[in-house]
């Protein structure tokens, strides 16, 4: 008996922790407004206490900005994945750079479900090397 009921209370324990551990912070943060992510990325990548930021950080970032600016989102796209990439980001700059990606992802949907062949590709090819 003493058995069983250990068991239950084991089955319990191990729901409750599965509960626990799905809370909404597990979700993907929310996109950004693909025109706010030039000026938000570069508010973020700006130097951070004293730091100044590795070149190549810097490199990837102003080419996104670029990118966002001239609506060159399949380029933005592949610029953000690989300051994605970094393992040097702050939490911070990991999150707008997230969440830019998720922007520009939304945009080249837009323009794909409106019969953009380049957009198509892009998340085409995105979609196969995931």
């Amino acid at each position: 008996m003493t058995f069983t009921l250990f068991g239950k209370a084991n089955s319990i324990l191990c729901m409750a922790l599965a509960l626990v551990g799905c809370s909404k912070d597990a979700a993907p943060p929310p996109p950004i407004a693909v025109e706010q992510a030039p000026a938000k990325l570069e508010e973020a990548f700006k130097e951070n206490k004293g730091k100044q930021v590795d070149p190549e950080v810097k490199r990837l970032m102003d080419e996104s900005v670029a990118a966002l600016n001239s609506k060159d989102y399949a380029k933005a796209l592949f610029t953000l994945q690989s300051l994605l990439a970094r393992s040097d980001l702050t939490p911070p700059q990991s999150d707008l750079a997230s969440r830019s990606m998720l922007a520009v992802n939304k945009a080249l949907d837009e323009q794909a479900s409106n019969g953009d062949k380049k957009a198509q590709e892009v998340l085409q090819f995105r979609r196969a090397t995931k």
